[in-house]
């Protein structure tokens, strides 16, 4: 049945929960790295976490196949859902590489990019909500915030891989590094994506 009342369509408390579902995870992941410690517990909260980003994108998705009119473009809400919820998958891959190349402890250049990651979600976290007021001003610098950061995640990346490839030891340890700092980048990365959408849904909106 669509639904011609599009008000009572919660969209965006939806995208604020999953927002607030990704920092959740990524505050989960900076715990396992700062705290390397019941690694396996830790990984399954973290999974627990991504079903959860799961749970929140498949009900936006119900919700805009029933919904006749949205309260800002349908694609747009779809591609903010796609976003956050590779963030989230992203994170959950940093966690999984970590368990399944039995990493021994991290090294500071995991902890400084995790804590980069965690920062880029508390920006989306508060930039999110501002969609329902139409904040653009707001939304504006937590958007150019988010790209510092990335840039920021860029820097400390190149450094890592320089910092692996100056003296490398062991041809194994420097893939599995080079692999665990490629996934925590990736995951910066799409914090840069969901930036990008929040763009452009702040200037179609403005």
């Amino acid at each position: 049945m669509i639904n011609f009342a599009p008000r009572k369509e919660p969209f965006f408390d939806l995208l604020a929960d999953a927002a607030s579902n990704a920092l959740d995870t990524a505050r989960a992941l900076r715990d396992l790295v700062e705290d390397y410690r019941e690694i396996e517990t830790k990984f399954e909260r973290i999974r627990q976490m991504e079903h959860e980003g799961d749970r929140i994108a498949h009900e936006i998705f119900e919700r805009l196949n029933k919904t006749f009119v949205t309260p800002i473009d349908r694609e747009d809400i779809h591609a903010l859902t796609i976003d956050i919820d590779d963030i989230v998958d992203g994170i959950e891959e940093v966690a999984d590489h970590l368990l399944i190349y039995r990493i021994k402890e991290p090294t500071a250049m995991v902890i400084g990019m995790v804590r980069i990651l965690v920062r880029c979600c508390e920006e989306i976290a508060a930039a999110v909500p501002l969609l329902h007021g139409k904040r653009a001003a707001e939304i504006a610098e937590r958007v150019v915030e988010i790209n510092r950061l990335e840039n920021e995640g860029d820097q400390l990346y190149r450094a890592a891989l320089e910092k692996l490839f100056e003296a490398p030891e062991n041809l194994l340890d420097v893939i599995r590094w080079k692999e665990v700092y490629e996934v925590v980048e990736k995951a910066i990365d799409s914090a840069e994506d969901i930036a990008d959408c929040l763009h452009g849904i702040q200037i179609k909106n403005a």
